[in-house]
């Protein structure tokens, strides 16, 4: 017999191991921050510094018994404090509020209960108030970005879910009229108007629906037509700065009170202003100049060249607001954008042009430039949630390889290669 061949069989091919799936490549802190939008912030931070300085220790000095720089000492305070929840809400960004929702209208919640006791205590004082914790707070000024990020997530998650226009549009005006009838109630017409303003233009800037639209026109339509006779009785200080704008503008000369002193601020201040300090409006003419009539004493003391350039910084912000909108990932990042900068911005025109007779006085603050730290504050927290959004999308285009940095696709300027078609011979470095 021959040899016995014994046949052994293959041994199971050993398993691969698996690879980890690869990190995406890490994007360094400072390529997903937008310089130019945070430059523009700290910018206009050190000019209402400066002017909140300028104007608060005349105000001090004259018509209180505190202390010169005590304005100037809380405002260091506010400033800081809004840095701090400005890095902090960059830091965390605007993802949460996509993963729990709740935590919005826990925070809705919040500033609705803020307004429902202050009124409670006005009522029970017999007051009109408008902050608590001995002036350290003042709700109004949270309502308006919270009610921006509420609606944002909502329109930006729920609105699906609605089964018509009519339904979203009713779910928004409540929402919006909640917030704006215990503003009105403090009283605060100006802030009541501008809560009511920005439900309806975030339900724009989401798309609103063409009826919805046509609806919302014919309601303002019947708020004026009714609301500005009953102004008389409700709100006699309306009817007056209604009536010095149209005075103002059919012959400025003969306006008369805070819009007359504000107008001889500026022409007092010419164009390169009467020098930081200066200014003597500020001391006796003005009402409230480091607050309401921040800007006709910038005016005089900055010049209108001065004021020139606090316009252009608003406009600077502006800019990269929208910017940064046409580059957000997401719906919820272009709402939340767009609708906390046309809020910042808005209010700061409004002021400005309230001034120097544009529009009727509405008794808006100017962002950074009046003294109040609650408005400072949700400035600050309101610019965290954009830089967020900004990040995002910087952070997205790099991950792209860049596909997303430029804003207009020049194509001859880019200086991309161009792809060779049939027929034709490609030439080295074409």
């Amino acid at each position: 017999m021959g040899a016995r061949v014994t046949i052994v069989p293959p041994r199971e091919a050993a398993e691969a191991p698996r690879r980890p799936a690869p990190e995406p490549p890490r994007v360094p802190w400072w390529a997903v921050v937008d310089w130019p939008l945070l430059l523009v912030i700290l910018a206009l931070l050190v000019q209402g510094a400066v002017a909140v300085y300028s104007t608060s220790v005349a105000f001090a000095v004259t018509r209180t018994d505190k202390p010169a720089f005590y304005f100037v000492q809380r405002h260091t305070v506010f400033v800081a404090v809004g840095l701090v929840v400005m890095l902090v809400v960059w830091r965390v960004g605007y993802e949460p509020l996509r993963r729990h929702p709740r935590w919005v209208a826990v925070l809705a919640g919040g500033v609705l209960a803020a307004l429902l006791v202050l009124l409670v205590r006005n009522r029970l004082a017999g007051t009109t108030g408008r902050t608590l914790l001995g002036g350290s707070l003042q709700p109004a000024e949270f309502a308006k970005p919270v009610l921006i990020t509420y609606l944002a997530v909502w329109l930006s998650t729920r609105r699906r879910e609605m089964p018509d226009w009519r339904t979203e549009l009713v779910y928004v005006g409540v929402i919006t009229g909640v917030f704006a009838l215990l503003v009105l109630l403090q009283p605060d017409l100006s802030a009541a108007a501008t809560v009511f303003a920005l439900g309806v233009m975030m339900l724009f800037l989401a798309g609103a629906h063409p009826k919805q639209v046509g609806f919302t026109l014919a309601v303002a339509v019947v708020v004026l037509v009714v609301g500005l006779p009953a102004m008389r009785w409700l709100y006699p200080v309306g009817v007056t700065r209604f009536r010095d704008f149209w005075i103002a503008l059919r012959a400025p000369a003969q306006v008369e009170g805070h819009l007359r002193e504000a107008i001889w601020a500026f022409l007092r201040g010419g164009w390169l202003g009467v020098g930081l300090g200066e200014g003597q409006s500020k001391f006796y003419y003005l009402p409230l100049p480091h607050t309401d009539s921040v800007f006709a004493v910038l005016g005089e003391e900055w010049g209108v060249l001065g004021a020139a350039v606090v316009v252009a910084s608003f406009g600077l912000l502006l800019w990269r607001g929208l910017v940064v909108v046409q580059r957000s990932p997401d719906p919820l990042g272009r709402l939340l954008a767009g609708g906390l900068i046309f809020w910042l911005v808005g209010e700061a025109v409004l002021n400005m042009s309230g001034i120097v007779g544009l529009l009727p006085e509405a008794g808006n603050v100017m962002p950074f430039f009046s003294y109040g730290g609650s408005n400072l504050v949700a400035t600050m927290a309101a610019l965290g949630l954009v830089l967020s959004v900004a990040g995002a999308g910087r952070r997205e285009a790099a991950l792209a390889g860049g596909k997303k940095r430029a804003v207009v696709d020049l194509r001859g300027w880019n200086r991309r290669r161009r792809v060779s078609r049939a027929g034709r011979v490609a030439t080295p470095g074409a």
